[in-house]
């Protein structure tokens, strides 16, 4: 009787099971479900008018979602929070909204920033190795002198996010749209911009092993660019 009170739940829940806040309350809610049952049989209900009123006690499951998620929310939507000089490593950050967030000098190795939004925020001199920030807004983002060997920027919004300092040797940024984007004095070494579309970014750097095969972009950048020996033959300029 257990397992059909939880496929039961399984499946009430289905609409809500990418949220992970529900997916903790589904399991405390079955505990409380089997005791209940368990309850009912002992004072003399058969299995199945014991299941038949334990079901009939869950309510509804729309107004519980609700109440779990409102909070959920407002613990996500921070802004100005200060995380620096934390020890965060494989942090999970999926989703949130930290607005002009302070990540400096932190341990981030591992950390997941997927699909969040960290505008404005600051992540100076952080160990972010393997971060994945796919999906990200790092709008005005300050990265600077950070380690980011391994991190992730799939799809990510990198207007005037500023990279300065920091090595970012090896990394992918094919196919992004970089808009005032910094690069200054950074590691680019083995770094690919294929396919990228580039305005106003700036590269004042080394970029002699940077890869911008297919890459297009204004006339300013392929200015910057050219004036520090980047390889530039198959580029389209706007």
């Amino acid at each position: 009787m257990s397992e059909k009170l939880r496929k039961h739940l399984d499946y009430i829940f289905t609409p809500y099971n990418d949220l992970m806040a529900v997916r903790e309350i589904k399991e405390e809610l079955f505990i409380d479900l089997q005791e209940k049952l368990n309850d009912l049989k002992n004072n003399g209900y058969d299995e199945d008018e014991a299941y038949n009123k334990t079901i009939e006690s869950i309510g509804e499951v729309s107004e519980i979602v609700e109440s779990i998620t409102s909070k959920t929310r407002e613990l996500q939507q921070l802004v100005g929070i200060d995380f620096s000089k934390s020890p965060l490593e494989d942090s999970d950050f999926k989703g949130v909204e930290i607005v002009n967030g302070k990540f400096n000098y932190s341990a981030l190795k591992n950390a997941d920033f997927s699909n969040s939004n960290l505008r404005d925020s600051s992540f100076k001199c952080s160990d972010l190795s393997n971060a994945n920030f796919d999906g990200a807004n790092l709008s005005g983002a300050k990265i600077n002198k950070a380690s980011l060997k391994g991190a992730s920027f799939k799809d990510t919004i990198l207007d005037n996010t500023d990279f300065s300092y920091s090595d970012l040797s090896g990394l992918c940024f094919d196919g992004q749209k970089l808009n005032g984007t910094i690069f200054d004095y950074s590691g680019l070494r083995g770094t690919s911009f294929k396919n990228a579309i580039l305005r106003n970014v700036s590269f004042k750097t080394e970029v002699k092993k940077a890869i911008f095969d297919g890459a297009t972009m204004d006339k300013l950048t392929y200015a910057i660019l050219k004036g520090f020996k980047a390889k530039l033959d198959n580029v389209t300029i706007i």
